[in-house]
């Protein structure tokens, strides 16, 4: 049995369980049409949902049953949802955001594809053509008496160890291709942190966790909405966002909350949320209010966040291609022309 989801597969899943909901059909037949249709983990999940609900389980109750393959967040959200009356839209912006990241991480790696094949050949080149380049270098200097100064004896150095370990840099590479495949099959892509696969890279952390405050937010709208307490609402909205920061934020508000805390979004700042989320947070409003502020929110939060995603998607491939690209043709051209200017100059000198 497969204990793994990719997130295409759980985003499909949602989206047939937000499209059966929709429209009134049992989710237990629906599931096990899915679970026909489907192949791997995503078969095996929804034939599995499918059962325990015909035995006369709840969807809350057979999602927790499959806690091994499906993430935390991702039940979280179903049980806000459940609660708000709402599941539908809860599961909708859990698509839209997941899908987000999924274009993301496409994106991100066809614009690796050009500098890394630039990276590959001029490393191919280094190694074959620049070490013998070099070596001559060395012969030459030797003939003609010519003390070896520092470029040259930096580039026999890195040639020597080039050769030495010519295996390294293709099996560190190979690995790193291997890691982004496998994590990019992985649910732990949208559900736990800021896309932590992506979140080395700059900009990709803010742009998620703008999609997560907005989810937060609109998420707990609709548990405000539907009169559940504002601190098991907070508690419940963060948890389903799978960051650890946006919770260990909410739950400390929440118990604050629960303490008679009555402070302003100034003095709530301490808590990790941004201000202008802090302040719809602690304005001292219920209710449908307070719902309308909070999707007011969600809304500013989710289209800074696809402003920012689409600039990223824009800029991203000119960037990697003059970083890496760029980069590696400098120092291509500095190993060839480094140690062959200084041979000029020695020669003039001597």
């Amino acid at each position: 049995m497969s204990n793994t989801i990719t997130i295409e597969q759980l985003t499909a899943l949602n989206d047939e369980i937000a499209s059966l909901v929709r429209g009134g059909m049992p989710l237990d037949l629906g599931l096990r049409e899915l679970g026909a249709d489907a192949g791997g983990a995503l078969a095996e999940i929804s034939e599995a949902l499918s059962e325990r609900m015909r035995g006369g389980a709840s969807l809350g109750e057979a999602l927790r049953a499959e806690e091994r393959r499906l993430p935390a967040a991702y039940r979280t959200v179903v049980e806000a949802g459940l609660r708000a009356g709402k599941l539908p839209a809860a599961l909708e912006a859990l698509s839209n955001y997941a899908r987000e990241l999924v274009e993301l991480r496409r994106r991100i790696t066809v614009a690796l594809l050009y500098p890394l094949i630039v990276a590959s050949l001029a490393y191919v080149l280094f190694v074959v053509v620049i070490a013998h380049l070099v070596e001559r270098f060395r012969e030459t200097y030797e003939v003609f008496q010519i003390p070896i100064h520092w470029p040259l004896a930096l580039a026999l150095a890195i040639v020597e160890t080039a050769v030495r370990w010519w295996w390294a840099p293709p099996l560190c590479l190979g690995i790193a291709i291997v890691w982004w495949v496998i994590t990019g099959g992985s649910h732990v892509l949208s559900f736990n942190g800021p896309a932590r696969p992506l979140a080395w890279i700059p900009g990709v952390g803010r742009i998620c966790r703008g999609f997560q405050f907005a989810n937060f937010s609109d998420l707990l709208a609709l548990l405000v909405e539907h009169a559940v307490p504002y601190p098991e609402g907070l508690r419940l909205a963060a948890d389903a966002t799978g960051d650890e920061r946006v919770r260990a934020a909410a739950h400390e508000f929440a118990a604050a909350v629960e303490q008679g805390w009555s402070g302003s979004g100034r003095d709530a700042r301490r808590f990790g949320f941004p201000p202008f989320l802090c302040w719809v947070l602690t304005c001292n409003q219920r209710g449908l209010d307070l719902a309308r502020l909070l999707r007011h929110a969600g809304s500013v939060y989710r289209r800074r966040a696809s402003n920012l995603a689409s600039w990223f998607k824009l800029m991203f491939p000119v960037a990697a291609a003059l970083v890496i690209g760029g980069g590696v043709t400098v120092i291509y051209a500095a190993s060839v022309f480094g140690p062959l200017a200084r041979f000029w100059l020695d020669l003039t000198m001597e």
